[in-house]
């Protein structure tokens, strides 16, 4: 248990799974300061979790304002990293791959000089220069400041963020804590001390009629083909395909009356480790609790780093960086 208040600051925090894989951990004396600007996103974590304190684009936060932080965290976003992207990477729109935060800094001063737009000269996954920019201007007041980040799983980018967090990452797929299968990477100066064991959840397990996961998926039949054939797969594993922002696609089962389904956003909930219902509220589409399900962390594998805050905030500095 934690026997002090904590303070935290989530950056593109959707829907606050930060803070509900926190109270997991049964730390529940939080300051917890998030940082998101999608309305959809913002209209389901201010109805579930009223205390959070927004403080709007991340673009905009001054370090200064977060003295007083322990824990900064975020998945910056992945789209442009991810597989399934067209492979940007973190890069400008022109194709510039930014290395350094400095580089990025440069960038970034000279388009706000000429009176762009951020959006207008980067790809998204650049915001990963944020979370650097932040956390390394609040340790500045905070030597101690712990942090999670989490990112896809991509090795063109890996040895980039690698370098200039200074740690490599934990490499953890969600299917052992869901039956979802999620590979991601969690860079981190906590401790995991809890054996990632397979619980053995399966498709199954979350959609009783579900006989096997399916997805469709876009290949060349013909490596001559200069158009991609729509073909069904199936998974061999007992698992869901990586829950995404569009599942129509992707995100489908095959039932025991062999009947091709797409999963329910509560079935997607489920999968995340969420509460089923969670993102169900006034004002909020189907197509908009897809989206923030899809771009949210599996809870229960944040809970593993979570859970030795307490441990982390009690040993000193020398010996943390050894975890």
């Amino acid at each position: 248990m934690l026997n002090r208040t904590l303070n935290v600051l989530s950056l593109f925090d959707g829907i606050a799974c930060g803070l509900i894989a926190l109270q997991r951990c049964r730390i529940y004396n939080i300051n917890y300061y998030a940082s998101e600007i999608d309305p959809a996103a913002l209209i389901v974590a201010k109805m579930r979790n009223p205390n959070i304190i927004h403080v709007g684009n991340v673009i905009k936060l001054k370090p200064e304002d977060f003295k007083h932080i322990d824990l900064i965290i975020g998945g910056s976003p992945c789209q442009s990293m991810s597989k399934m992207g067209k492979g940007q990477g973190i890069t400008t729109k022109d194709g510039t791959v930014i290395k350094t935060l400095k580089q990025y800094m440069v960038i970034k001063n000279r388009t706000e000089k000429r009176g762009l737009r951020w959006e207008d000269v980067f790809n998204t996954s650049a915001l990963y220069w944020e979370f650097v920019r932040l956390y390394e201007g609040i340790k500045v007041y905070n030597p101690k400041l712990l942090f999670l980040l989490e990112n896809v799983s991509n090795k063109k980018w890996e040895t980039i963020i690698n370098n200039s967090i200074g740690r490599k990452p934990v490499f953890i797929n969600s299917s052992y804590f869901s039956a979802q299968n999620r590979e991601r990477n969690y860079w981190t100066n906590l401790p995991c001390t809890t054996p990632i064991i397979d619980k053995g959840i399966t498709i199954q397990d979350v959609i009783p009629e579900a006989f096997i996961a399916a997805g469709i998926r876009g290949r060349k039949i013909n490596p001559d083909d200069k158009k991609y054939t729509q073909c069904l797969t199936f998974r061999k594993d007992m698992k869901s395909n990586c829950v995404v922002t569009t599942p129509h696609m992707t995100n489908k089962y095959i039932s025991y009356d062999a009947e091709l389904c797409t999963i329910t956003p509560e079935h997607a909930e489920v999968l995340q480790t969420i509460d089923p219902g969670y993102t169900d509220v006034p004002g909020i589409t189907r197509t908009q609790r897809y989206a923030m399900i899809g771009n949210a962390w599996t809870i229960d594998v944040i809970t593993i780093f979570f859970e030795n805050i307490p441990l982390a905030l009690h040993v000193s500095h020398e010996d943390r960086v050894k975890f």
